[in-house]
C-alpha cells in the first residue's frame, strides 16, 4: 500500500512539473520580421554592406542578418507576447574618392512583427535616346525650361534650332511634356505628346507652339532658403507620370514662387515644398486640382527638453503621427562618420534612450569603437492625410520607399529642428 502511494505521489509529480513546464511555454511566442529583398534593390551608391538587427527594449541585440539584394532575411526570436521590439538597418558606405566611411544606423521603434518587402529603386536613365524634339525658328539661343531630365544643343541655324533628347518615363509608350523658352517670346511655349513610342523623332516650327499665358504665384511663409518642385499630372494616366512643369533653389530666401502652367493638359498637380526660417525647417507636399497661391506653415510643434542620447525627452503639439530624431558624431580626422536616425510614433511626450543599443550595434563594427557617445542634430514630426497610423508609414520607412500622396487634396508636411 505504501508503494502504490508513493507510485502515485511521484506519477502526479511528474505531471504537475510537466504541466508547469508546458504553462511557462505558452507564456513565450515567436516574433518573427521577414525582409524580401528584390534583386534590383538599391541601398544607395557607395554602400559596401547593410545589415538588420531584431532588438528589445533594453537594447540588446536578439537577431542580426546581413541584407542582401535578391535574397530574404529572417530575424526571429521568442518572448513575451507584450515584448516590443525595435528593427535597425545599418548601412554602410565608403567614399573612395575622399576616402571617408559613413555609418548609417536606423531604428525604427516599436516595429510590428510581419513580412515586408524592399523593391526595386528606380535606375534613373541617362541615355537620352528615347524621345528626340527638333525645333526650327526659335530665335538665338533657346532653352528648355521645365522638363524631365534631358539633353539640347542649339545654335543660330534655320531661324535658330533646338535640338532636344530625353528618356521617356513610361515604357514602351508615354505622355511628354516640356517647356521651351525664346529670348524674343515673353512667354514660354510648350510640347504636349500623348502615347508616344520610344524612339520616336519630331520636327516642330517653334513659332506653332501654344503660349503659357497663365502664370501662377505662389506665397511663402517668411524663410531664409527655399525650395520646391512644381509636377502636373493626368488623372486617367495608366502610367501615373508626374510631368515637371517648374522647380528652383533659392539660396537667400524668397517671399513667393511663379510657375508657368499650361492650361487644359493637367487634371492635377503635386507641389513638395521646402522652406528654413532659421533653425526650424517646413516641408509640404500636396496634391490638389489647383495650385495653392499661398502656403501656411505645418499646425506642429515640437520641443526638446533633454538632447541626451540616454534619456532623450521632447514635448510634441498637433496632430502628427511620425517623429524622428537623428543623433551625429565624426572622428576627429573627419574621415568616418556615424549617424543614429531613430523613427517612433508621436504622442505628446516622448522619452527613450536608445543608447545601449547603439553601442551594441556598434561592437560588430571596428570602425566605431572610437565613437562612446553621439549628439542630437535635429528632431522632426511630420503628419500624413492619408494614414491614420504609425504603422502605415513605418511600412514605407522599413521597405524604404518614398511616400507620394495618392490621393486629390492629400497632404504630408512636417517640421525639422536643428540643434
Amino acid at each position: 500500500m505504501k508503494k502504490s502511494i508513493l507510485l502515485l505521489f511521484f506519477v502526479g509529480l511528474f505531471f504537475g512539473c510537466s504541466k508547469d513546464a508546458d504553462d511557462s511555454d505558452q507564456q513565450f511566442q515567436e516574433f518573427t520580421v521577414t525582409l524580401n529583398i528584390d534583386p534590383n534593390h538599391s541601398f544607395g551608391t557607395f554602400a559596401e554592406s547593410a545589415r538588420a538587427f531584431l532588438s528589445d527594449q533594453d537594447g540588446e541585440i536578439v537577431a542580426s542578418e546581413d541584407l542582401q539584394p535578391g535574397q530574404t532575411t529572417t530575424l526571429t526570436t521568442n518572448a513575451d507576447p507584450t515584448s516590443i521590439f525595435d528593427l535597425t538597418y545599418v548601412i554602410y558606405k565608403y567614399y573612395g574618392v575622399v576616402n571617408e566611411k559613413v555609418y548609417s544606423i536606423e531604428t525604427f521603434s516599436n516595429v510590428q512583427q510581419g513580412t515586408y518587402n524592399l523593391g526595386p529603386k528606380k535606375i534613373m536613365e541617362d541615355t537620352n535616346d528615347e524621345i528626340y524634339i527638333h525645333l526650327s525658328n526659335t530665335g538665338y539661343p533657346c532653352e528648355a525650361v521645365a522638363t524631365s531630365a534631358g539633353y539640347g544643343t542649339f545654335g543660330p541655324e534655320n531661324g535658330g534650332y533646338l535640338n532636344w533628347q530625353a528618356n521617356l518615363v513610361g515604357s514602351p509608350t508615354s505622355d511628354y511634356y516640356a517647356a521651351f523658352k525664346s529670348p524674343n517670346d515673353q512667354f514660354n511655349r510648350y510640347v504636349w505628346l500623348e502615347d508616344v513610342a520610344e524612339g520616336s523623332s519630331f520636327n516642330i516650327d517653334y513659332t506653332t507652339l501654344p503660349e503659357i499665358q497663365n502664370l501662377v504665384t505662389t506665397a511663402v511663409p517668411a524663410n531664409d532658403y527655399a525650395y520646391f518642385q512644381l509636377f502636373g499630372l493626368v488623372e486617367n494616366d495608366a502610367n501615373k507620370i508626374s510631368h515637371s512643369i517648374g522647380y528652383d533653389n533659392f539660396s537667400n530666401g524668397i517671399a513667393s514662387f511663379t510657375n508657368a502652367v499650361p492650361q487644359n493638359v493637367f487634371d492635377q498637380y503635386l507641389l513638395e515644398l521646402t522652406y528654413r526660417d532659421g533653425s526650424t525647417t517646413n516641408f509640404n507636399q500636396l496634391r490638389t486640382s489647383a495650385i495653392p497661391t499661398q502656403v501656411t506653415i505645418p499646425p506642429l510643434d515640437l520641443t526638446v527638453n533633454n538632447p541626451s542620447p540616454q534619456s532623450f525627452n521632447m514635448n510634441l503639439v498637433g496632430d502628427g503621427i511620425l517623429y524622428n530624431v537623428s543623433f551625429v558624431n565624426e572622428n576627429a580626422s573627419g574621415s568616418i562618420f556615424v549617424g543614429h536616425f531613430i523613427y517612433g510614433a508621436v504622442a505628446p511626450e516622448v522619452s527613450f534612450s536608445k543608447e545601449n543599443l547603439r553601442l551594441n550595434v556598434q561592437a560588430e563594427y571596428p570602425d566605431l569603437s572610437q565613437f562612446e557617445t553621439v549628439t542630437l542634430r535635429d528632431a522632426t514630426v511630420t503628419r500624413y492625410s492619408a494614414l491614420n497610423t504609425y504603422n502605415d508609414i513605418l511600412t514605407y520607412q522599413i521597405e524604404r520607399k518614398r511616400f507620394v500622396v495618392p490621393d486629390l487634396n492629400g497632404f504630408f508636411e512636417g517640421i525639422i529642428k536643428d540643434f
